[in-house]
């Protein structure tokens, strides 16, 4: 799957997940977090980041296999963004999210039973 990256977004790294981040060093967290808790059914979802002026910073499609997830990192620069999910074309939900190089600035978009939730911030127990 190719993400649709609107122009002027930064290309995902070309190192993966775990590169330093230019700025310090760090290892960057995921910018956008999808996950399916589904046991016997894919779902369709489509998601947007948008920045202030309303420009789609990111868009892409996913096919959510049961029990799949999927990350995006450094497909948008630090900052606030309304991030926009529909599921299977018909319930949707938009959030303002914090994205950045901090677990806590993770757009979390999960599905299951035919419920979809869009969070701020990834929690490791």
């Amino acid at each position: 799957m190719t993400p649709n990256r609107a122009a002027g977004t930064r290309p995902p790294s070309p190192t993966g997940p775990e590169a330093p981040d230019e700025r310090n060093g760090a290892v960057r967290s995921e910018d956008l977090h999808v996950r399916s808790y589904a046991h016997d059914v894919g779902y369709d979802l489509e998601i947007e980041v948008v920045d202030d002026d309303g420009s789609v910073a990111f868009r892409d499609r996913y096919y959510l296999q049961p029990g799949a997830a999927k990350s995006e990192v450094n497909v948008v620069p630090d900052g606030e963004y309304e991030v926009r999910a529909v599921l299977d074309g018909d319930s949707e939900t938009a959030r303002r999210c914090r994205i950045g190089s901090d677990l806590a600035e993770t757009a979390v978009v999960e599905v299951g039973n035919g419920i979809l939730s869009l969070t701020e911030g990834l929690q490791f127990r």
